[in-house]
């Protein structure tokens, strides 16, 4: 390890040629990651239980990479390969950066809010998975708006097939499994809205995605210089292209930038909001900011957490239970004194 490296990028070798990259923890990969088994294999970010497959950006070019998680949720790491000519050690440090945790501002809400302190207990090291793409972050949330989730990641894995790349990764087994894709703004922008028709988006959403792959092919938008924004900087920017909204914007914001950012008009956060805080009603948008405004720099890891909860145990989103502690003593619930 180089002198004044962090302990933490420190890599060894693995099993079947893979090196084995800590992550900085606490976090629950296999958890985390099953946001995207449940959504449905989008040829971009393929996840089966076992191997996560995403394609990075390394040194200037993208390499596909799979990877394995290992270890623990306290101390977790990932067994890495990366496609031919790529850097295992490289692709496998920008995978663990997906992982953005904030263990101190969680446990401080959950010392406050016994809603997050459940849910947190039941599911220990769950958190949100940052999409560093920006093309395919806005990609992914144009694509997913007004359908199910498992259409719009077949919308994606078709867009992808025709304009995307294909990464052949060395992991044994059906080969079809051994792929990961990822999207290519410069060919995306020279496609016209009748190509993306053909593919089953709707008109909308075709016009969305071919001009916003057009204004990143032409250097027009970068994610660098929206880092450099304040959060609603972010969304004035975003929401000057067609077919991107505050939403999709606010997606941007903490599943790409990793800012504490609350989605409080998704569909999926406002169920999940009104699951755990107010007896399975649907909130308002507004409800769902005045219920969550306590969560503070926790808010990405809360959002996530609930999400997940949803899905796996709350009623109406997978499961028969809710939390046993309602909600926090701090906060107001919305729309009553």
């Amino acid at each position: 390890m180089a002198a004044g490296q962090p302990r933490r990028w420190a890599a060894t070798p693995g099993a079947g040629g893979a090196v084995v990259v800590p992550v900085p923890g606490p976090v629950d990969l296999a958890g985390s990651l099953d946001v995207f088994r449940r959504s449905g294999d989008d040829l971009l970010d393929r996840w089966d239980g076992q191997v996560w497959r995403r394609a990075v950006a390394v040194g200037g070019r993208t390499v596909g990479a799979a990877a394995r998680p290992a270890g623990t949720v306290a101390d977790p790491a990932f067994q890495v390969l990366a496609e031919a000519g790529g850097d295992p050690v490289a692709a496998g440090r920008v995978l663990a950066g997906a992982f953005p945790t904030a263990p101190q501002a969680l446990a401080a809400l959950a010392a406050a809010d016994p809603v997050v302190a459940r849910i947190a207990a039941r599911f220990p090291g769950i958190g949100p998975v940052l999409q560093p793409d920006l093309l395919t972050a806005v990609v992914r949330s144009i694509s997913a708006q007004q359908i199910t989730l498992r259409f719009a990641a077949v919308l994606r894995g078709r867009l992808a097939r025709r304009y995307g790349h294909r990464h052949q990764l060395p992991v044994p087994g059906d080969p079809a499994a051994a792929e990961v894709w990822s999207l290519d703004a410069g060919l995306l922008a020279r496609a016209e809205v009748a190509d993306l028709r053909e593919l089953q988006f709707s008109n909308a959403k075709a016009l969305a995605v071919v001009a916003f792959a057009r204004a990143v092919a032409a250097g027009q938008v970068e994610l660098a210089a929206l880092a450099r924004l304040e959060d609603e900087e972010v969304v004035a920017r975003l929401v000057e292209f067609p077919g991107i909204g505050r939403w999709t914007a606010e997606w941007l914001l903490a599943r790409t930038l990793g800012r504490p950012r609350v989605v409080a008009g998704d569909l999926g956060v406002r169920k999940a909001v009104g699951a755990a805080y107010l007896d399975g009603a649907m909130p308002s948008e507004a409800q769902v900011r005045a219920a969550t405004a306590h969560w503070g720099p926790a808010a990405g890891a809360a959002q996530q957490l609930l999400l997940h909860w949803l899905s796996a145990e709350a009623p109406g989103g997978g499961g028969p239970r809710r939390p046993a502690t309602r909600r926090p003593r701090t906060a107001t619930r919305p729309g009553r004194s």
